[in-house]
């Protein structure tokens, strides 16, 4: 008996083996993932989705990838597995139109030859390249139209999505919105000389834009804008003429589009200039600029002079000697300043806004106004002049300010009286008034909604604050360094119509911030500056009064101090001491709290978490137990 308890035991085992194995065969093909993280990282966005299931024409999805090379590294093993994974969602997405093929190129075959075709090359993974090559990139084809992708690095992967998607949209879309430029910078690099302060290459950003658009540059003397621009974007119109401007105005009433950059003090206008220039005697750049005269009409002004401060987005710069400082008007945004309901930005999380200015907004009738990018509820302006030289002023009028707004709606022309005239010469008026006779006085409304995008800042954009460029097997590849560009590029694309690719530069974001630790800065932040500001102002107070004691010495002796001096100088000296211990007070609170705040969460990690696990194997142990 017992021995067939034991034959019936044995048999159900390798039945139950038997058919774990059957359902691992039958279930293999299926695919079955949930993806439980708080951003959803690992699930394909809802653009993306869209593009995949409107597909009407075949696309082939060509991934070169070198996996019999027995010296790939395991990082690169483990990337291309998730790349490999990435591929068959979307072949699984895109209801048989989207095919993926895989080639492992190998020395002289005819995959390599191909690969090559198609501009791909082989990375060395040693000093000597005798490897053989890496070969990592993708090939999208649709018909006789391609789209490649030659170097996929894995620093890239959080922009995976959107690279992947953008491949598909370039194959598969026929016509191409157009859009114009207006910049007072070498934004599209030709014609600037390196030695002499021009640019020598093309802005990282406007390579993007024309990955996917035509782009004319319009200059800034532009007078009509085409009639076959779709949208406008517009980088530091420092000092643009009323031609100009008129021209954006009509542009803009009789339905178009318009992405301007304006900066009350632009840090990349101010570096252009090279110490030659500068040596010929030429101008200072001009590093304010905007479109006040036109925007005031909608309600909307840029205040001039002044920069958006704040404390709870404040930057850590280097203040010299080693030493690091925080910076309120040099703001990283976070998820806390960015609209997360709009479909262009909800998914940007990390943003640098160096040296920014705000808006004012009076929105009139017709127009709908959203905020962008804007300021905690107690950020607050400061005088540009005052912030170039490292003292930021804490304002009393504490507010939430704009930073970016969207308006949309029926706009009003700024020009009433039609194209402004010119000169004050009796030739430019004789000039300007048989032009003005000869076109028409222009629209004075919109004849149908339009919509502007208005951005206080042109440093985001730049290169220098937008991009950072790495060594990837002997290749120089430029990668974002936040969100700045897909900020930017989801404003082009949403005022272009491409929402497929709206939101997904900035998927698969793994940065949490210390919210708690942000909010213990930003307080002894306050602190420190209104101290600051107070000893400041003592100090100035104290200047004054020990001038005006000399000032009315008549002894003969005013090279001297007088005992009042002398008594004014000593309490002076003795509040600073008070003051400079309130300040080191203040520091070691901060860092005190810090600290403590980091003992609860590692107390919270080492051991209740343990506990909580205990208790719940306890209880649930004591449970059936009480059940049997």
């Amino acid at each position: 008996m017992n021995k067939m308890k034991k034959m019936t035991g044995v048999a159900g085992v390798i039945l139950l083996l038997g058919i774990l194995i059957a359902l691992n065969a039958v279930l293999r093909p299926v695919r079955v993932r949930m993806d439980v993280t708080e951003d959803k990282l690992y699930t394909l966005s809802g653009g993306t989705k869209k593009l995949l299931g409107d597909l009407d024409r075949d696309v082939t999805l060509k991934f070169y990838f070198s996996k019999s090379n027995d010296r790939l590294p395991v990082p690169t093993k483990n990337f291309a597995a998730r790349v490999r994974d990435l591929l068959k969602e979307y072949e699984s997405r895109s209801g048989g139109y989207l095919a993926v093929e895989e080639y492992d190129p190998k020395p002289d075959s005819d995959e390599e030859e191909w690969a090559q075709r198609y501009g791909l090359q082989a990375q060395a993974l040693d000093m000597f390249g005798n490897d053989g090559g890496l070969y990592f990139g993708i090939v999208a084809v649709s018909g006789n139209r391609e789209a490649v992708i030659p170097v996929l690095a894995q620093s890239a992967e959080p922009r995976l999505e959107y690279l992947l998607t953008r491949m598909v949209s370039e194959v598969t879309t026929d016509k191409q919105a157009k859009i114009g430029l207006i910049s007072a910078l070498q934004v599209a690099g030709e014609g600037g000389n390196p030695y002499m302060g021009g640019s020598s290459s093309k802005w990282a950003v406007l390579s993007e834009i024309e990955r996917q658009y035509e782009v004319e540059d319009l200059g800034m003397s532009v007078k009509k804008i085409p009639e076959d621009i779709d949208t406008l974007v517009v980088i530091h119109p420092a000092d643009i003429a009323d031609d100009a401007l008129f021209a954006i105005d009509q542009f803009i009433l009789r339905g178009g589009r318009l992405l301007a950059f304006t900066d009350p003090m632009s840090l990349v206008a101010q570096e252009s200039v090279s110490p030659q220039m500068q040596q010929m005697g030429m101008p200072p750049p001009q590093g304010e600029s905007d479109l006040n005269k036109l925007t005031s009409a909608w309600g909307v002004k840029m205040l001039n002079g002044q920069l958006a401060c704040d404390e709870t987005a404040a930057s850590l710069l280097q203040a010299g000697r080693g030493q690091a400082q925080r910076n309120a008007a040099w703001m990283s945004l976070t998820k806390a300043n960015i609209n997360h309901e709009d479909v262009a930005t909800g998914s940007l999380a990390d943003l640098m806004l160096p040296f920014a200015g705000a808006f004012e907004v009076n929105a009139t009738n017709g127009l709908t106004v959203t905020e962008l990018l804007f300021t905690a509820d107690d950020g607050y302006l400061a005088d540009a002049s005052s912030v170039r030289y490292g003292q930021i002023k804490i304002g009393a009028d504490k507010k939430r300010l704009p930073l970016a707004v969207r308006l949309a709606g029926t706009f009003k022309t700024a020009f009433p009286d039609g194209r402004p005239k010119a000169g004050d010469t009796d030739e430019a008026r004789k000039d300007g008034t048989e032009k003005a006779s000869a076109e028409p006085a222009g629209l004075k409304e919109s004849t149908k909604p339009g919509v502007v995008i208005l951005v206080a800042d042109v440093d985001l954009i730049a290169d220098r604050f937008a991009t950072q460029s790495m060594n990837l097997f002997g290749q120089t590849v430029v990668q974002p360094r936040n969100d700045n560009l897909s900020f930017a590029l989801n404003m082009v694309e949403q005022l272009c119509g491409s929402e497929a690719l709206i939101g997904l530069r900035s998927r698969n974001s793994f940065d949490r911030p210390f919210d708690r630790v942000n909010e213990l800065e930003k307080e002894a932040a306050f602190k420190w500056q209104a101290e600051e500001q107070r000893l400041n102002e003592q100090l100035q107070a104290t200047q004054m009064r020990l001038a005006s004691l000399q000032k009315g010495r008549d002894d003969g002796a005013q090279q001297f101090l007088s005992p009042e001096q002398e008594a004014e100088l000593k309490k002076f000296r003795e509040e600073m001491f008070q003051t400079q211990q309130s300040l080191k007070e203040v520091r070691k609170n901060l860092r005190r709290d810090i600290e403590m705040l980091g003992v609860r969460l590692k107390a919270l990690n080492i051991i209740g978490l343990p506990l909580l696990v205990a208790a719940f194997g306890m209880i649930r142990a004591f449970r059936m137990k009480k059940t049997r």
